[in-house]
């Protein structure tokens, strides 16, 4: 019965917490205009992005091989690789992010925040979302806006979906759900990211840029902050198994905001983003995270229980 009230008293607090207004509503009325630049013949481009299971990372080397064969120089990576200082020498820039909780990760646009100045360099956005999505426009958006903060001259943007990668999904038995789109990313998807590619870069070299305008609905509402909330409020339990731990430090490389002490085998619940990057992605299964009363596995233990393989572009 105690078990049945907090399940009740948790649910509720998480659909409230999923109605809260927020600030973010407003930014759907925001635009940036198209305003047309000299023609240019970009030589050096850069490819980035912030991926965990590497669906995002996929879609980047994909769009970057096609530049390369256009002719372009690419330097491309995750961006914590990236030398930040050295974004403004390319000719192009391209970003790309995965859809969390219906937007940019606080971590990356903070990130994008610190970039050095980028005026008149055109850049362009993609993001990637799993299943049916949600907000991905407006994703795609937020993520031009932070590069067109910088100064950057926004020539498009795109959405590429793949299979979900949010552990609980299916670690709650909505694995069917999941299932409907293991054949995501195909070939008719990479084909997509090097038509994208081709688009944006004729699009530099017309000198003709976008509109970036944002669509309103109800996400915006619940967006980032209000939906982790809320999730947090389903965690039983987010913490190390030190008997299964192999102190690989996998989770600390993943995990964007320094929410882990291995020494400890502690997460900080507060600093976590619940991006899902260390129970995707620990070998040892030595994450351990229980989601409305049950066990969550990850990601690639997900793949490996029901035989899936993702599909690389041929």
């Amino acid at each position: 019965m105690d078990n049945r009230r907090s399940f009740i008293k948790k649910s509720s607090l998480s659909l409230a917490a999923l109605t809260l207004p927020t600030a973010g509503i407003t930014a759907c009325a925001s635009a940036i205009p198209a305003e047309p630049f000299a023609p240019r013949k970009p030589e050096k481009a850069l490819v980035f992005w912030y991926s965990q299971t590497g669906n995002t990372a996929r879609t980047g080397k994909v769009i970057a091989r096609e530049l390369e064969r256009r002719g372009l120089m690419v330097d491309s990576g995750e961006y914590r690789e990236i030398d930040r200082d050295s974004v403004g020498r390319y000719d192009f820039v391209v970003a790309g992010s995965p859809v969390y909780y219906y937007d940019v990760p606080e971590n990356f646009q903070t990130w994008l925040g610190t970039l050095p100045d980028i005026k008149d360099i055109p850049v362009a956005s993609y993001v990637t979302f799993g299943g049916e999505g949600g907000n991905f426009h407006n994703t795609a958006c937020t993520l031009l806006e932070r590069l067109h903060a910088r100064g950057g001259i926004p020539v498009g943007w795109n959405a590429f979906g793949n299979m979900s990668a949010f552990a609980p999904t299916w670690s709650y038995g909505n694995v069917k759900r999941v299932l409907k789109f293991k054949h995501k990313p195909d070939q008719e998807s990479f084909a997509a990211m090097r038509k994208f590619a081709s688009t944006i870069l004729t699009r530099v070299q017309a000198g003709q840029s976008v509109d970036v305008d944002r669509e309103c609905n109800f996400r915006e509402m619940i967006k980032s902050k209000p939906s982790i909330w809320g999730t947090k409020l389903l965690i039983d339990r987010h913490t190390i198994d030190k008997d299964r731990c192999v102190g690989c430090g996998t989770c600390l490389e993943k995990c964007p905001v320094g929410a882990i002490d291995l020494n400890a085998y502690q997460v900080d619940r507060d600093r976590c983003l619940l991006c899902m990057g260390c129970v995707n992605n620990c070998p040892a299964g030595a994450v351990d995270m229980v989601f409305m009363g049950k066990k969550v596995y990850g990601y690639y233990e997900f793949l490996k229980r029901n035989n899936i393989t993702v599909a690389d572009p041929v």
